[in-house]
Formats: C-alpha cells, structure tokens, sequence
C-alpha cells in the first residue's frame, strides 16, 4: 500500500521553466498585440504596447529556441508522447474524457478508456500550440525584418495568420485549457508551483494509468 506522501515526478524542472515562460509571455504577448491591433491605445501608449510587445517576443522566441537546444531530449518526450495514439487514445473522445458528465452532462460511457501522459483532448491541444508557437514566432519575426521582401500577398497571409491565429489561440488556451487544467487541481499544482513538479501517485494513476504503467520509471516519496 502506498504512503500518503507518494509522489511522482510529473514535470521536470525544464519542463516547467519553458512552460511558465511561454504561458506568461504569450498572455503579455496578446494583450499588447490586441490592444494595438482593436486600437484599445493610441499614440504614445500604442507605440509603448508595441515596444513591449516586441521585447516579450524576444523572450518568448529564446524561451523556444533554448528548451529544444538545451533539453532536446525532453523536447523529443515531449512530441513522442504527443504523437503516439493507439486504440485509447481514440477512445477517449468517447466520453470526452468524462468531462461533459462533471458538468452534468451524460455524454457517452461513464468508463474513460486509460490514456497516457497526455489524454487525446490534451495532445490534440498541445500539438496546436506548439504548431502556433512555432507559427508565430516565424510570422512575427518575418513580419518584423522582412515585411518589404514578402510582397503584398504573402504579408497580408501572415498578418492575419499572426493576428487571428493568436486570438483563436488564446481563446483556446483561456476557455478550454486553463479550466480543464484546473479542474485536474494535481496536474495544475505540479506544473505551477514554485518547487518540484511532483503530484500524488494516486492522481497519476487515476488520469494517466498508461503512463504510470508503461512509461514511469522510478517513484519518489517526498515530504509534504
């Protein structure tokens, strides 16, 4: 039987820095993109937004750069976790993962089918904000050194890639992935807290069992 303090490792301290970096700068990043783009400032202070705007893209774009430099083998984890789907993962757009019926919805079977460290909603999420990421950072920049050399057609292409795609995307992040997460309190915990990314081995193995039994290699007790 496992203590009351069992703990398991969830996210690794790289993990969790490019993470929080990129959540923090990209919320910086759409406020001040907005707030220029819809004219909530003008002048003076539209010219600040954009200034700002610019600098954070530039921590945004190294906090990017730097995590699949440094840690490529988490990066490589990271995209061979998100890329393996089997039988399950389908499955689990079933039920949706049972998140209709804690809402009272009675959405299809009350059993979700084990998933691994990522469930299919949260790889189908992911692998968009990692193609945005990517996506914006190239738009942006090409936006930024190159507008001249895009041509009129191309340009336009990415601005409204640039704009609508960040938009639709922090829509995503701040409707759907920000209260799902929460809602997974351990999960939301383990990636935000200031200390170790570790979470309860009874809430791993409740949301994630594949990842427990095929992928986790070492538990770990620490103290509360």
């Amino acid at each position: 039987m496992l203590a009351e303090n069992e703990r398991v490792l969830r996210f690794p301290v790289y993990e969790k820095m490019f993470h929080n970096i990129n959540a923090i700068t990209w919320y910086i990043l759409a406020f001040t993109g907005m707030a220029v783009y819809f004219k909530w400032a003008s002048g003076e202070s539209a010219k600040f937004l954009m200034e700002v705007h610019i600098w954070t893209a530039i921590v945004f774009t190294l906090n990017f750069i730097s995590f699949i430099l440094i840690v490529p083998d988490r990066f490589y984890i990271i995209m061979k976790n998100l890329l393996q789907w089997d039988k399950d993962t389908f499955a689990w757009f079933k039920n949706l993962g049972g998140y209709p019926r804690m809402f009272g919805i009675p959405f299809g079977p009350e059993k979700t089918a084990p998933q691994g460290k990522y469930n299919a909603g949260q790889k189908v999420a992911y692998l968009i904000f990692i193609f945005m990421i990517f996506g914006l950072i190239v738009t942006g920049w090409a936006l930024y050194f190159a507008k001249q050399g895009l041509g009129k057609e191309l340009m336009l292409y990415f601005f409204y890639f640039h704009v609508w795609g960040s938009i639709i995307t922090t829509a995503l992040v701040t409707f759907v992935h920000l209260p799902l997460s929460i809602i997974n309190i351990e999960d939301f915990k383990a990636m935000w807290r200031l200390d170790s990314g570790y979470m309860p081995f009874d809430a791993a193995e409740h949301h994630s069992p594949k990842w427990v039994e095929d992928d986790l290699v070492q538990i770990n007790s620490i103290k509360q």
